[in-house]
């Protein structure tokens, strides 16, 4: 007997306030889990959406990169009703088939796309077929990239069900409603609400439009009725202004304060529709001088980069890695993140709206725009821009828009576009630039430079804001971090027109490979299988002090919060627990280790709690660094640095207090190096305990 997955139509579905497991965007709606895939049709597994068919093979030097095919049946049995297929998100290109027939195809793996399908259709059982492709591209971004290009069905996938008039997917993407807020201070806010209307139906409806607005406790904060005509087999564009004053506004990590606009639509005395978002009542601003400014005064945005990645699953992260992972982000105390390198799923943005987290969300326009690129690619571009603005609009923790990421000379060569047309990206970045403008005149729009302005016409590059990826002491001046000041101040020079960010700084981390001697925990570009977490300690350190020494800076990002797979990458394979003992360990391989966290998320590396002693003020944080490094050698001298934000630090030996500091003396305020002491036994336990009680501890044993 033929096996049939089949997602049945709910006859309703409960309302739910996002963000939930279930969830809720519209009236009637059901997401479609199950489903069976193969990769050449010969053979079929079930599998369950979210699901990237490189969930396993990522990690690896060769992923697949190719088509494959999800089907599943849907069992109808209204067919006066109207259908969509909703995509959060299918890489990279997609085809879709109902009853075979094509109803749908879409260039874009991380953007929602929706189709209608209710013309293919008919009452009983219908096979819905998603050909998903991550093979290269000229034509499609991103096209070449410093991370994997997962295929699959990666984001979930919905069936909507609509009446005869009900509110269109089409131009406001999922939240089928846009809610802008132009103006918003203490005294006045503003709200826009814009959504289109569609009667699919052969008469004209008198239609009730409905906006509310409640508080996060549910209340009614308000609510006005309109009543609209809209005409039959015809759409109307509805919108709806309101000035509200005493507004509890959304203050960052602070009082992430979010509201919710429901908007109800009415025929006759029978609900047809319903939408809603949250709201978050904020306004922004950057200045060259003071840098980000939030409602009116100074916030420094200091944060990480994260890609939408994690162990055994690739891309296809569900609600629960999402959690996970954003819980490390709150005890890290980041106030900022960039979300690289092209739009993650919806629900990673209503984490940070919830956390008050300020993110930049972009394009993936990485790398590549070479002499032989086509308009097909630009137009590309603009369509996952628009796609990203539309989805995401409503989410008041976007700040940036980022256009692209290192359009530079190392991305492009003839196999691909070409060689770099610098002339090409100062034009089409200013078009793109334009465009997004356009889209979201409130927000602001910017490009991600590596080249430190150098190509020709980058000085002039069109942007609200010029953001650097610098990696002094790693690719660039081995071992030299001082780099990093020089070059952001001569950027500053060249664009003192608009704000500096710093969107990539970091180095490369095996926790397990360790070096007793601090003086050789270096980097040797020539033998790149030691990635020394000693010496990433000192780059983060100087990072650090550089960083707080140029407070102009709008935000910076530290690349990455998670080690991610890169199937072209060896490097950082080898370990050591006493800095003499090389252990070659392949699982380290085809990985870019320069995460905080590891990407399984079990080791949180020593710069976590570097810059968890900088951002968390709500815990105390005491570390003691290289505490995976296991033997010493007897006779040295032995320097224990802590990490910590608390007022004093003890330190003991064998149970002995030995030292006690009361100032770290250096200029982060939270790196602590005792004085020099010495292994006593063959296997010496040392202690720090901070001033309430914090606590952390090693065992060092004598070398071998």
């Amino acid at each position: 007997m033929k096996r049939h997955l089949f997602c049945a139509v709910a006859a309703a579905i409960l309302f739910a306030v996002l963000p939930l497991e279930a969830q809720i965007r519209g009236f009637r709606q059901e997401q479609l889990k199950e489903w069976e895939f193969s990769k050449d049709g010969s053979s079929w597994q079930t599998v369950s959406v979210p699901h990237s068919y490189n969930a396993e093979d990522g990690h690896s030097p060769y992923y697949y990169r190719g088509k494959a095919t999800y089907r599943c049946d849907l069992r109808i049995t209204d067919v006066k009703k109207t259908y969509y297929l909703f995509f959060e998100g299918a890489a990279q290109a997609a085809v879709v088939k109902v009853n075979g027939e094509q109803v749908a195809a879409h260039k874009g793996g991380y953007t929602p796309f929706s189709a209608n399908i209710t013309e293919s259709l008919t009452r009983g059982v219908n096979r819905v077929e998603v050909i998903c492709d991550n093979s290269e591209d000229l034509e499609m971004a991103p096209v070449t990239s410093d991370f994997n290009k997962n295929g699959g069905l990666h984001n979930p996938v919905w069936l909507l069900v609509m009446d005869d008039v009900y509110f269109s997917p089409e131009d406001y993407g999922m939240y089928r409603l846009r809610c802008e807020t132009p103006v918003v201070t203490k005294k006045k806010v503003v709200t826009n609400v814009r959504t289109k209307l569609v009667n699919a139906g052969n008469r004209d409806a008198d239609i009730l439009v409905r906006v509310q607005l409640l508080e996060a406790n549910g209340a009614l904060g308000y609510q006005a009725d309109r009543e609209v005509l809209v005409k039959a087999f015809s759409e109307y564009d509805f919108d709806h202004e309101f000035i509200l004053s005493g507004m509890h506004l959304w203050e960052g990590m602070k009082d992430p304060y979010l509201y919710t606009i429901r908007v109800e639509l009415f025929k006759g005395k029978r609900m047809m529709d319903i939408a809603e978002t949250k709201v978050g009542y904020r306004s922004i601003g950057m200045d060259p001088e003071r840098g980000f400014l939030l409602n009116g005064r100074p916030y420094p945005l200091r944060g990480v980069a994260m890609h939408q990645d994690t162990d055994g699953k690739a891309s296809a992260l569900t609600q629960a890695d999402y959690r996970r992972d954003y819980r490390i982000v709150k005890e890290l105390g980041a106030n900022f993140l960039r979300l690289a390198h092209y739009p993650h799923n919806d629900f990673a943005f209503q984490l940070c709206d919830s956390l008050g987290i300020i993110v930049q969300t972009e394009i993936p326009w990485v790398n590549v725009c070479g002499t032989n690129a086509t308009q097909a690619y630009f137009n590309n571009l603009h369509h996952q821009m628009k796609e990203m603005v539309n989805n995401l609009y409503n989410h008041p923790s976007i700040a940036f828009w980022g256009m692209w990421n290192e359009l530079d000379t190392w991305g492009n060569n003839n196999d691909l576009q070409g060689p770099l047309d610098a002339e090409r990206v100062v034009k089409e970045t200013e078009r793109l630039y334009n465009y997004t403008k356009k889209l979201d005149p409130d927000r602001f729009v910017g490009f991600t430079d590596c080249s430190n302005l150098s190509r020709d016409g980058y000085t002039s590059l069109k942007g609200d804001f010029c953001s650097q990826n610098l990696y002094y002491g790693w690719y660039r001046t081995p071992n030299e971090f001082s780099g990093f000041t020089t070059t952001l101040k001569k950027v500053r020079g060249l664009r003192s027109d608009i704000p500096i960010n710093v969107s990539e700084y970091g180095v490369g981390v095996n926790p397990y490979c360790h070096v007793w001697n601090p003086v050789e925990a270096i980097r040797d570009k020539d033998e790149d299988s030691k990635h020394y977490e000693e010496y990433g300690n000192r780059f983060h350190e100087s990072h650090v002090r550089q960083i707080k020494a140029m407070p102009w800076l709008n935000f910076t990002s530290v690349w990455i919060l998670f080690d991610f797979p890169v199937a072209n990458r060896q490097e950082g394979y080898m370990d050591s627990e006493d800095g003499v003992k090389f252990v070659k360990n392949n699982d380290r391989k085809y990985m870019n280790d320069k995460g905080l966290v590891t990407r399984d998320r079990q080791t949180k590396k020593d710069v976590f709690y570097l810059y968890k002693s900088l951002w968390n003020k709500d815990e105390t944080t005491v570390h003691i660094t290289s505490g995976r490094l296991k033997y010493f050698p007897a006779g040295q001298d032995l320097r224990i640095k802590v990490y910590s934000n608390a007022k004093y630090l003890t330190l003991y030996q064998n149970g002995r207090q030995v030292d006690r500091m009361i100032s770290t003396g250096e200029t982060t305020g939270v790196v602590w190096t005792f004085p020099a002491v010495r292994l006593k036994t063959d296997e010496d336990t040392f202690k720090v305990v901070a001033n309430d009680g914090t606590t952390d501890q090693i065992v060092l044993r004598k070398a071998r």
